[in-house]
């Protein structure tokens, strides 16, 4: 696999939060020792610190901070205690931030007007420790200050010192890697919650999808195998809709699904579709395969004598039918379908004739070569008591 590094492509988005704890410390004025002695309970106290004020209050901005680490990893991956984003996103991106800086203003704005009353309500909640709390409230201009929002967006360049070029070259192909293992892990677990085990799945798993193709599409130039997987993460979008039943995606097109996911669930078959030697059709034909193994499986062994119960041909028939009308991007794994429909039918149709016998055969009408140890009906030797009825209706051969 490639690696192709371009700085020049690359921009550093750092955020800083500052969110005031509402917390002071603890002194020793507010512990009661000796003898009818108090300490103060968690919901007051902590780790050396008094809470002045509801911490609920603060939840607020703890939300904002969390959708804001969830925005730019939508794009772009942690680096250097910032986010390393593709130049071409940074106008939206950073329009996004200015619209988490002004609900950050209006959060604050807000709390530092209640400030004052926040503190009352907490010592009529808390009375008992009123006046450690009053004692410990900060001034409403100090908290103000500790509680702010900002980002900064910078290019990196490296140095002209070939040593330091080359860990900096090391650092950024990191990134490339790590971006793999993310893929390969939302891979999995979209596998296992979605498709594993199913035969068809909802329109909105597409969501998973795409947020996949949208930050590897941008980020495409750390590593020469993610072109071909935004091309497969492509494909796969466009035939959402065009095989779509209802509210379901439904086979065959939902092998192809299943086939895309599993591509994308280990770093070693991604570097298999990026040089070729795997294919969705390849993948696909995998997974049928191994469906249809796990039906066979679950067969009643007492059926093999009788007629199978629910034959596999006549369904794989009925899927044929329907891939018919498949666009030409579907073409080979149709082809599978049609050639699995005749080796099974041949294949069927001599493990037919080798289960024809009973699985348990019936002592009477055992054949009369039969080794003589291999039959235990009883203490007494067989070959002391020839059959009496050999010949009659025909019974042995």
């Amino acid at each position: 696999m490639t690696k192709v590094n371009h700085l020049n492509r690359l921009c550093i988005i750092h955020v800083d939060f500052d969110i005031w704890s509402g917390q002071t410390r603890l002194t020793a004025a507010d512990l009661k020792l000796g003898v009818g002695g108090e300490i103060p309970p968690e919901k007051i106290a902590l780790l050396g610190s008094k809470k002045i004020c509801d911490p609920a209050k603060l939840k607020g901005f703890h939300r904002l901070k969390t959708e804001t680490r969830r925005l730019l990893l939508k794009f772009g991956m942690p680096f250097m205690n910032g986010f390393a984003v593709p130049v071409e996103k940074v106008d939206e991106i950073t329009g996004k931030l200015d619209d988490v800086g002004s609900q950050f203003n209006a959060l604050k704005q807000d709390f530092i007007r209640g400030y004052n009353m926040a503190v009352d309500e907490w010592c009529l909640e808390n009375p008992e420790y009123e006046g450690a709390l009053r004692a410990g409230a900060l001034p409403k201009e100090t908290v103000e200050k500790r509680i702010a929002f900002e980002y900064q967006a910078f290019m990196i360049v490296a140095d002209s010192d070939k040593g330091h070029a080359m860990k900096l070259n090391r650092k950024v192909e990191c990134l490339g890697d790590d971006l793999i293992t993310e893929v390969t892990q939302e891979a999995n677990k979209f596998y296992m919650e979605r498709l594993a085990g199913r035969d068809q799945c909802a329109l909105t798993t597409r969501q998973t999808l795409r947020n996949i193709r949208d930050k590897v599409d941008g980020l495409s130039f750390l590593n020469s195998a993610f072109t071909p997987l935004v091309k497969l993460l492509d494909q796969t979008l466009r035939g959402y809709d065009q095989h779509a039943e209802g509210r379901n995606v439904v086979a065959p097109f939902f092998y192809q699904v299943v086939a895309a996911v599993l591509i994308m669930s280990d770093k070693g078959r991604i570097e298999q579709y990026a040089n070729g030697s795997l294919t969705v059709e390849g993948m696909a034909e995998g997974v049928v395969g191994a469906e249809l193994v796990a039906s066979a499986d679950q067969t009643p062994l007492h059926q093999s004598n009788a007629q199978p119960a629910a034959p596999i041909a006549p369904e794989i028939g009925n899927t044929n039918a329907q891939a018919a009308e498949v666009l030409v991007d579907e073409a080979d794994i149709d082809a599978f379908f049609n050639n699995y429909v005749e080796n099974h039918d041949a294949g069927g149709q001599k493990e037919e004739k080798t289960e024809a016998a009973p699985v348990v055969p019936d002592v009477a009408k055992e054949p009369l070569e039969t080794p003589v140890e291999n039959v235990v009906v009883n203490q007494t030797p067989v070959v002391e008591t020839p059959p009496k009825d050999d010949g009659v209706n025909d019974l042995y051969f």
